[in-house]
């Protein structure tokens, strides 16, 4: 569902691995407009026709499928996979929780301009990978934009002040 809890759906096309549920533009995309990451995810639930409600400790996420069967199939997933990270994770103590809700650790992090968003966005880097929120406020909720695998990636120096963060798919400048 579209920002300002307006009853306007967009299509997106989704993705679900052990580690996050994604959402793109197109099939086609490589870089996700949001990540939910799936240790986050309390609750999933049915909300009526097609529609189900992923639900998070700070944020609730709407989604409609193309059929009741359909949504039926993503919200047993959904609930396997959360069940299944949970019974996993070890027991974990009042205090424990309090310092994981932050997020994983971060090598570096910071706002930085990036072309094609209006404002500043807060990126981190964390092993391998550079992920990208829109503010700290999602940092600290763990809902991110996307994650760019360093892997396939490699850095340029452009100016004094930029530089191009080069993916076989993409240029972050």
């Amino acid at each position: 569902r579209s920002p300002a809890r307006s009853y306007i759906y967009q299509k997106r096309w989704v993705k679900l691995d052990a580690d996050y549920l994604r959402y793109f533009d197109s099939e086609k995309d490589t870089y996700s407009k949001r990540l939910i990451p799936i240790s986050s995810i309390s609750r999933v639930s049915s909300i009526g026709d097609q529609k189900f409600e992923v639900v998070t400790s700070n944020r609730n996420f709407v989604f409609r499928a193309e059929n009741d069967a359909d949504r039926n199939e993503w919200i047993w997933t959904l609930q396997q996979i959360a069940e299944e990270r949970k019974s996993k994770a070890p027991e974990r103590t009042l205090m424990s929780l309090a310092m994981d809700s932050a997020t994983e650790p971060a090598d570096k992090s910071g706002f930085l301009e990036l072309r094609g968003f209006k404002h500043k966005l807060f990126v981190v880097v964390a092993g391998d990978k550079v992920f990208l929120y829109k503010n700290v406020e999602d940092y600290r909720q763990r809902i991110g934009i996307t994650y760019i695998e360093m892997n396939v990636g490699n850095v340029k120096e452009v100016d004094r002040r930029g530089f191009d963060l080069t993916t076989p798919y993409r240029i972050f400048r």
